[in-house]
């Protein structure tokens, strides 16, 4: 067993923001402690014993956990799988954080690196704690082939959030190419497609998300893991829309309904239904389109979820060029907008169709419509800034301001030809 002393001084000294020169005082010089730090000696129990005492850390030495390690390695990816495969996460990661002050773990350099890693998995699920993002981060140089390829697709996740994009898409390209011939388990392997194709589909990148998810979807059927297939189905059907393949994504969708009515998955119907009614609204059924809208209003309980098929409905009412129906919704999404904070983007949405419905104000229009391009524009929201950039330019086109409405639609065009 290669023991984990250095790695764990390392971390626990970066945690309490302690420079070397602080621990290193009066118990050896800073390079011997950086070489601790980096695995290239092994100190003698009385270093270590003082540099844990400065630490505050409880670190069993004299004491051999190698008999625990694997069994200890199953339990931890056991847990994960769990968490991962059955979406169980907010349980599981009571039991994962139990392993924090095992002395198997921090005795083990192999069994160290698999919780911190496991750590910085959950990190990246709702609720996590990222700083054992960051604290993998610190360890990197000592992280084998697999676990590079798991800290990529963290760094992935993490990097994509933090808007830097490019970073993110070249880490799920290395992933995409070195991931066929890792040691990572089938089912690790499935969640890593699936994320790797939720990446590619908001890197615009249709094919590539079919293909991802589809071979997840593969594992998750055979293992019966329903709320993982539901949402491979989801993900199929967006990326079979962009493509303009209505009945193929439609067939999708169909199928998740057909798994959620055979489960107790409810609260996925809200999501589905307003996916089809997007579908058929694009294929010229308004009133189908309509029905869907309304039963996912219906379905749906979060605030923010029920104000995107308010504005569903709003638009297909608006399609309809039925005014009434408009302003109907209208209301039912201002009253929800009070419920419920960081809704900006709604009030882009809903001001336009007030002012083009109800106070039929046209510069009042030109301006809310000027707002909303500018906002979804700096959010990457393509589809809603073609749409009202593309508005605004046949407003200004009509009110004879020739030169801003060629501006705007030239914005159109450059968006058309970047998503093709």
């Amino acid at each position: 067993m290669e023991n984990n002393y250095g790695n764990l001084i390392k971390v626990e000294r970066m945690r309490k923001n302690m420079k070397q020169t602080v621990l290193a005082r009066g118990i050896c010089s800073v390079s011997y402690l950086s070489k601790i730090e980096n695995n290239q000696t092994s100190p003698s129990e009385e270093v270590l014993e003082l540099i844990f005492e400065r630490l505050e850390l409880d670190v069993p030495l004299y004491f051999d956990f190698s008999y625990q390690v694997e069994k200890v390695k199953e339990e931890i990816r056991g847990i994960l799988k769990e968490a991962i495969l059955n979406r169980n996460d907010h349980e599981k990661r009571k039991d994962i954080v139990k392993y924090v002050n095992h002395p198997a773990v921090k005795q083990s350099k192999t069994l160290y690196i698999t919780l911190m890693v496991t750590l910085a998995r959950f990190g990246m699920m709702p609720g996590g704690e990222t700083r054992y993002v960051t604290e993998v981060g610190w360890l990197v140089d000592q992280l084998d082939k697999d676990d590079e390829l798991r800290y990529a697709l963290i760094k992935a996740l993490q990097t994509f959030q933090q808007n830097e994009k490019q970073t993110a898409f070249d880490l799920v390209e290395k992933l995409n190419e070195q991931l066929p011939s890792s040691g990572i388990p089938d089912w690790e392997v499935a969640d890593i497609r699936y994320i790797m194709g939720g990446l590619y589909y908001k890197f615009t990148d249709n094919i590539q998300a079919i293909e991802n998810v589809k071979f997840a979807l593969n594992y998750f059927q055979e293992n019966f893991c329903l709320e993982r297939i539901v949402e491979c189905h989801l993900i199929i059907g967006l990326s079979y829309k962009r493509r303009k393949r209505y009945s193929e994504s439609l067939s999708h969708y169909q199928k998740a309904i057909k798994v959620i009515s055979a489960t107790n998955l409810k609260n996925y119907y809200g999501m589905l239904y307003n996916n089809m009614g997007e579908i058929y609204s694009l294929l010229g059924d308004q009133d189908k389109a309509l029905q869907y809208f309304i039963e996912s209003f219906e379905y749906k309980i979060d605030v923010r979820s029920k104000l995107y098929s308010v504005l569903s409905l709003i638009e297909v009412n608006s399609t309809q060029k039925n005014t009434d129906g408009v302003l109907e919704w209208l209301d039912v999404g201002y009253d929800l907008m009070g419920k419920e904070s960081s809704i900006e983007e709604f009030q882009h949405h809903f001001d336009i169709y007030l002012n083009h419905f109800k106070e039929k104000n046209v510069n009042n229009l030109v301006i809310s419509l000027k707002k909303a391009v500018a906002y979804f524009e700096s959010h990457d929201e393509y589809m809603y800034t073609k749409k009202y950039a593309l508005w605004l330019a046949k407003v200004l086109r009509e009110n004879g301001k020739y030169k801003l409405s060629t501006e705007y639609y030239e914005k159109v065009i450059a968006i058309m030809s970047q998503s093709e």
